[in-house]
């Protein structure tokens, strides 16, 4: 069952942010996303390494999950 789920979570949480992604992209204002993409990948690497996960997999879904919460944040002028 833990082989399945770690097998699986990573394409669970890569759609879901994806569909965030997607559904923010013509929002023509200004975001976090690329700061949301540098914490993302600060966390996805401590993540990986605190649970003995492949580095490039954590980097990359952190990564991902960060470009999706910051493209929910909007910049104020």
């Amino acid at each position: 069952m833990k082989d399945f789920l770690l097998g699986a979570l990573p394409f669970i949480i890569i759609g879901i942010c994806l569909a965030i992604i997607c559904a923010n992209f013509k929002n023509e204002k200004k975001t976090y996303c690329s700061e949301g993409m540098a914490i993302g990948m600060c966390f996805g690497v401590a993540v990986a390494s605190a649970l003995h996960i492949n580095l490039g997999l954590g980097i990359s879904i952190g990564m991902l999950i960060g470009e999706a919460i910051g493209i929910c944040k909007e910049k104020k002028d």
